[in-house]
């Protein structure tokens, strides 16, 4: 998640942005970011005004940012 900061400082921005509670964003940083969440992630960067794409974002998650998979469920931080 260190390599979004440039978009979102802090978790709890990504979070205000993503209409998520706090806890489940930050737990992304121990368990990585759900790829479900991908697509929610481009279009809140999008409306920060930043062009991040799926296939950056999945790049990032090959760099310690995610890429748990779909449907990880409560593992990831949030309920199934």
């Amino acid at each position: 998640m260190q390599n979004l900061s440039h978009i979102w400082p802090t978790s709890a921005d990504l979070a205000r942005d993503l209409g998520l509670p706090y806890p489940t964003v930050s737990a992304w940083r121990a368990r990585g970011i759900p790829a479900r969440r991908f697509a929610d992630i481009v279009r809140a960067a999008r409306r920060r005004g930043v062009v991040l794409t799926m296939e950056e974002l999945a790049g990032l998650a090959g760099d310690g940012a995610g890429g748990n998979g779909p449907g990880r469920g409560a593992a990831d931080g949030e309920a199934a």
